[in-house]
């Protein structure tokens, strides 16, 4: 009964260390996912709206380089001058190009894809209204040219830098979610961890308990076992050596030196109880007549 006992004690306490390991596995699992999904978050808000963010930024800039480079071509005094400033709105259209091209392969969503298509359909629609301020200037009509520039060109560049404000907005509030993404995976995680630890230290606590239980169970049995024995022990008395006997009285000398009797000697060193009787051949030297043992 006592080691199907221990058996079953030490049966829990191994499964109750097997499940404190599995939490710290599961926990270390769970950490590596969600830490993986911040990590890729974190990456998705570098690779995409961030260099959307900055590419509509830097386009913005080149196309108000590219209105201010138009306003030198009405004023040009020369055609030096002209070819320079007109080189210049070259220059920067192309490099409004290649952040459209940025901002087309990096946006993320059907809105954002919407967006790109239709602020590189206005910015395309800029080019002819800029060609019909050449074509003025060259005629020599510098100031209907201005008036263009001024007026329809400058409308023009308010609604492409409100689009690339828009744009802007747009990547903004993509990394927005992206890193309220990333707060509730932190969060989760967080959660988890405080999860698994008080799980943890409840069953730490349950298998402690149970080995302490086991282990006062243990020296409770071994206490008793050894109270048992000393008790038996202390029961038994056991004659052992050399006993010093009278060859005439029989009377036994015990270790002060002094006789005792041999009823009184066995009475006082075994747990025997001695009654009294007489042999045969005593009883016949004894008592010849009576004939008790015929």
């Amino acid at each position: 009964m006592i080691a199907s006992n221990e058996k079953t004690v030490k049966y829990k306490l191994v499964l109750g260390f097997l499940l404190v390991v599995l939490l710290f596995v599961l926990f270390r699992v769970i950490s590596l996912r969600e830490l993986q999904t911040v990590g890729n978050l974190t990456k998705m808000i570098y690779k995409h709206p961030l260099v959307v963010s900055n590419a509509a930024l830097i386009a913005d800039i080149n196309m108000i380089k590219m209105h201010r480079s138009m306003k030198d071509v009405i004023l040009s005094n020369s055609a030096n001058e002209f070819d320079k400033a007109s080189n210049e709105v070259n220059k920067d259209e192309q490099l409004v190009y290649e952040q459209l091209d940025v901002i087309k392969e990096r946006i993320i969503g059907t809105e954002g894809q919407n967006l790109e298509k239709i602020t590189r359909q206005l910015f395309a629609d800029w080019e002819p209204i800029r060609e019909e301020v050449f074509l003025l200037f060259r005629s020599g009509r510098r100031d209907e040219a201005a008036l263009i520039t001024k007026g329809k060109g400058a409308d023009h560049v308010a609604k492409l830098e409100d689009k690339m404000l828009k744009l802007t907005s747009y990547a903004k509030n993509k990394a927005d979610s992206f890193m309220q993404l990333a707060e509730r995976s932190q969060e989760r995680v967080e959660n988890i961890s405080v999860l698994l630890v008080l799980v943890g230290i409840f069953l730490s606590t349950v298998i402690a308990f149970f080995t302490v239980r086991y282990a006062l169970r243990a020296e409770k049995a071994l206490l008793n076992e050894r109270y048992e024995l000393q008790k038996a022990l202390s029961e038994v008395k056991t004659l052992r050596g050399f006993l010093p006997i009278c060859s005439s009285c029989k009377k036994i000398r015990d270790d002060t030196g002094y006789w005792n009797q041999l009823e009184a000697y066995i009475h006082n060193h075994t747990e025997a109880q001695l009654s009294h009787g007489i042999c045969p051949d005593c009883a016949e030297k004894l008592y010849p007549d009576l004939k008790i043992y015929d």
